[in-house]
């Protein structure tokens, strides 16, 4: 009884080599082809220029700033840091919890627009981080221009 166990158990050794043989057969390129009318997601992930700043990911459009004229929202500050700030909010990741660039509730991150956060409050925060949100995520230039967009978004 013994023999037969084992000469099942080979049997189901081959069968299963010879199932794994048949599936690395060289399949049709044409097939692994991304159809030309499919959805495609921009990466988002963080990106640096060879300065070491983040940057918004190429190919990633912000949107539009609903209500914003140039950032005067709440004292923000320059346009430029304005608009570099929003850009490093995105490149950061913040977007992802933060909706609409801070501009919506909803996600896993508050509303930001007119929460009338500080600009002590949003360094404080980012370098420690609260609830889901990690410490760190920004630093530098990058904070310091977020810092900015966040102020005229108040």
């Amino acid at each position: 009884m013994s023999r037969i166990r084992k000469l099942a158990a080979f049997a189901a050794l081959v069968a299963s080599v010879a199932i794994l043989a048949a599936a690395c057969v060289e399949s049709d390129p044409e097939a692994a082809v991304t159809p030309t009318d499919a959805e495609t997601i921009p990466n988002l992930a963080p990106q640096t220029d060879e300065d070491g700043n983040t940057v918004p990911p190429e190919g990633a459009e912000l949107p539009p700033a609903e209500g914003e004229e140039g950032g005067e929202g709440g004292g923000g500050g320059d346009d430029a840091a304005v608009a570099d700030g929003e850009a490093a909010f995105v490149a950061s990741g913040c977007s992802g919890c933060h909706l609409e660039n801070g501009r919506a509730g909803g996600g896993v991150g508050p509303q930001i627009a007119g929460s009338g956060v500080t600009e002590e409050g949003i360094r404080t925060i980012v370098a420690n981080g609260r609830g889901a949100m990690p410490p760190g995520l920004a630093s530098d230039t990058d904070l310091d221009n977020i810092v900015a967009y966040l102020l005229s978004l108040q």
